[in-house]
């Protein structure tokens, strides 16, 4: 029992340091984080306030109900669908039910609930969750997909594949400062920049890029020649200043992906490539059912990061931002920022950073949930 007791004072010895640090510079300043939130707070505290500015910033609370009893049915039916993919048979009437219980849980939570909050409460809020959800959905898949791509490539060559390596990392470790405003050159609406001298050589008009508020659909249709187009198109599609801030994400991003996923493929057994030449399988074969699923754990890995990486992007989207660009480039972040720095209102702004916490490991939690069951760990 002594060396039991012992044992354990050593092991909280050795953790205090990590534990005091962990303390210090991450528990205490989301708790603090969370206090200052719920009082009004110009430079100094004024007055306790509740959750009022939750409700401010999500709007009225009796939409919350029909928007989790939405996000429930929907996960009801997901886990009806893992269970029927689990079966050889799937009886018509339990597909029937599967798609009436996602359809329900989407109108509910979408249209009752979601609708009704982003009626009733801050549009710089759901504007900032929009854009942010924009330059995710327009960032990661490419920006792995092209890594994995070129991993692949480099994992097959020998000679130079150093060179090749220190060349995409290089992105990456320049800083995020002076390649964001070499970007902002290149996206300048000059007609001597370097993108819209790129942009002539096609037969196409100039374009205002960092500074253009509208559609890349809504541009694409004035192109053709439209003089109209419905106005929800702006809404739902990211806008040019926003898709050339997503491009020079991919550029500083993709060569880290590749190195880290480059380091996975070379972690491969060579037997299984030799056991596959063997029993002549073709290069695409190989790729699906051997690099793919063996290097799917790095892939997890870098979605993950990915994930909670563009959702708090800071830096670079503020050195690209522009005035004409309005807030159609405006993260989350961003907007978080403008309540601090603009506005001066410490409070409010930290009941937005914790919505925005819940929503990074809400996402977090279902990403794991959702894609580590198909990842291949091995035997």
């Amino acid at each position: 029992m002594g060396t039991r007791i012992r044992e354990q004072q050593l092991a909280w010895g050795l953790l205090a340091p990590a534990l005091v640090v962990l303390g210090a510079f991450g528990l205490f300043p989301i708790g603090y984080a969370l206090y200052v939130s719920l009082h009004r707070w110009r430079i100094k505290k004024e007055s306790v306030v509740g959750f009022d500015h939750y409700v401010r910033a999500l709007g009225d609370p009796q939409y919350l109900l029909p928007f989790v009893a939405g996000i429930v049915l929907v996960w009801a039916a997901y886990r009806l669908c893992a269970t029927l993919s689990e079966r050889s048979r799937r009886p018509l009437y339990v597909r029937i039910v599967w798609g009436v219980v996602a359809l329900l849980g989407l109108w509910v939570g979408l249209a009752q609930g979601l609708g009704g909050l982003v009626a009733t409460g801050d549009l710089a809020l759901y504007n900032g969750f929009k854009v942010t959800f924009f330059y995710a959905v327009g960032t990661i898949p490419f920006q792995l997909s092209l890594a994995t791509g070129l991993a692949y490539l480099l994992f097959k060559i020998t000679r130079a594949r150093g060179a090749f390596r220190t060349l995409f990392f290089l992105p990456y470790i320049t800083p995020i400062i002076a390649s964001a405003v070499v970007f902002r050159t290149i996206f300048s609406p000059h007609p001597s920049s370097l993108a819209n001298r790129f942009w002539s050589l096609w037969g196409l008009e100039n374009q205002r890029w960092l500074y253009e508020s509208k559609s890349v659909v809504a541009l694409l249709l004035e192109g053709a020649g439209f003089a109209s187009y419905p106005a929800w198109v702006d809404s739902i599609f990211p806008s040019l200043a926003l898709t050339s801030i997503i491009l020079y994400n991919i550029w500083v991003y993709v060569g880290y992906d590749t190195v880290i996923l480059l380091a996975g493929l070379s972690a491969i057994p060579k037997q299984y490539y030799e056991a596959a030449e063997m029993d002549g399988a073709g290069e695409w074969q190989v790729f699906r059912h051997i690099t793919l699923p063996l290097v799917s754990p790095t892939l997890f890995f870098l979605s993950m990061v990915a994930v909670i990486g563009t959702f708090k992007a800071f830096n670079h989207v503020y050195i690209l931002r522009t005035p004409g660009a309005r807030d159609s480039v405006d993260v989350l972040s961003i907007a978080i920022f403008d309540q601090v720095f603009e506005y001066h209102n410490a409070g409010y702004a930290s009941a937005m950073a914790f919505v925005l916490f819940v929503a990074i490991l809400a996402l977090t939690l279902l990403q794991n949930r959702v894609l580590g069951r198909r990842v291949f760990y091995g035997d």
